[in-house]
């Protein structure tokens, strides 16, 4: 269960995102900090304004664009992580190709 590239993405996923969380509330003070969870969280930020269009009925639902906006970011993580897990496993095993084969000739059978 702890070689899953999906599990070990998915809890890197999620403590990316409450790391972000976290530091737009820690880090508020930070120019160059404030700067960094922008960009970091602009994902979800993206996506949400995509969404809410200005002059919707769900204009001032904030609480919910906030969670809508976490959510999209977690996705986006989640698959930042796997994507990255999967790169580095098959680069991992392409060092050594022939490690898991049997290299040698099967016999000619006549």
């Amino acid at each position: 269960m702890l070689r899953s590239k999906l599990l070990w993405a998915f809890v890197l996923g999620v403590v990316t995102s409450v790391l972000l969380f976290e530091g737009k509330i820690n880090l508020g003070y930070s120019p160059v900090w404030t700067r960094v969870l922008d960009v970091l969280a602009a994902p979800g930020t993206h996506v949400v304004g995509a969404i809410n269009t200005p002059g919707a009925l769900t204009e001032n639902w904030t609480r919910f664009w906030g969670v809508v906006a976490f959510t999209c970011n977690l996705l986006i993580y989640v698959f930042f992580w796997y994507a990255c897990i999967w790169i580095t496993g098959y680069a991992r095993a392409r060092r050594h190709p022939y490690d898991r084969e049997n290299t040698l000739v099967p016999p000619i059978t006549r």
